[in-house]
């Protein structure tokens, strides 16, 4: 009787254990099939960048381990510099504009080395909400956490692949937006009045989603079913998970491989992570705090 109360103990010890780990971290160990092969999940914000990364070992040494660092898509600053500015359209924005607003938008882009009228009004906005979640966020972080973590792949000799395009990401993001909520001169300057009362102010704190992310509190889903997801959202993680999955099973048969995407692609049974237990591949949550 009393042995079959510890080993009960001992069971829910080691579940809840388990639970507060997926609670608390970001990784993931996933085994292959034929036992010869460790590989890594990682899901990131990719708003946050290098500070985070070094705060937890657990991830460098984890990417050191394995032969493969798969991302989403490149990103170098560089060459997304040179994408904008070798386009031969540009946008409307300087006639749409007041010439007031179209002033304060040259002013904020003025040092980035990208020529505004070649940059898509989504693109405008994303920038400049980058560039407030930086102002509290994440200091003086130089990477973004995804284009950090390719670094640090290239720094250790790992063979980088990337699961899709620029163009292919971009069509994605743009196809799961409803209309009215694609960005348009409002949006800009919504962004632009966000942007300059943000950088004015002394109260440049870090809140909401990204603080829960930076301080290990987001919370994972994994028992809701994907069709209770938005049409946008099954675009941006259904769909774009079914492709990943034609091809991630193969390369961590064969490969150790440290995966960094986003971690909204982990949750709901459409996640990598319900995704690889149904297809019988031991998974378990690593804790980050060591």
């Amino acid at each position: 009787m009393e042995n079959n109360i510890n080993k009960r103990l001992v069971f829910l010890f080691t579940f809840f254990s388990a639970m507060i780990f997926a609670q608390e971290t970001y990784l993931w160990k996933i085994t292959s099939k034929n036992g010869k092969h460790i590989s890594y999940f990682f899901g990131t914000m990719h708003m946050a960048g290098e500070t985070f990364y070094n705060q937890y070992p657990i991830l460098d040494q984890s990417l050191k381990s394995s032969d493969i660092v798969i991302t989403e898509t490149e990103i170098k600053r560089d060459k997304i510099i040179d994408e904008f500015n070798s386009r031969t359209e540009t946008n409307d924005l300087e006639e749409k504009l007041s010439p007031e607003d179209y002033a304060r938008l040259q002013n904020i882009f003025k040092n980035t080395g990208i020529d505004i009228k070649k940059l898509k009004r989504d693109e405008i906005v994303k920038i400049m909400q980058q560039r407030i979640w930086n102002s509290g966020c994440s200091g003086s972080d130089q990477y973004m956490l995804d284009g950090y973590i390719q670094k640090q792949g290239e720094d250790h000799g790992k063979k980088l692949i990337y699961l899709e395009t620029s163009k292919m990401q971009k069509d994605y993001l743009q196809n799961a937006k409803e209309p009215k909520y694609r960005s348009g001169n409002a949006a800009i300057k919504w962004t632009l009045n966000k942007y300059e009362k943000t950088m004015a102010s002394n109260d440049k704190k870090c809140r909401g989603m990204q603080n829960d992310y930076l301080n290990l509190k987001d919370q994972y889903i994994f028992n809701k079913s994907c069709e209770s997801l938005s049409k946008g959202d099954q675009i941006i993680v259904t769909e774009r998970n079914g492709k990943w999955m034609e091809i991630l099973p193969g390369l961590i048969e064969e490969n150790n491989v440290f995966l960094a995407v986003g971690l909204g692609h982990f949750s709901y049974t459409c996640g990598l992570i319900e995704k690889f237990k149904g297809l019988g591949y031991s998974v378990e949550p690593i804790p980050m705090k060591l």
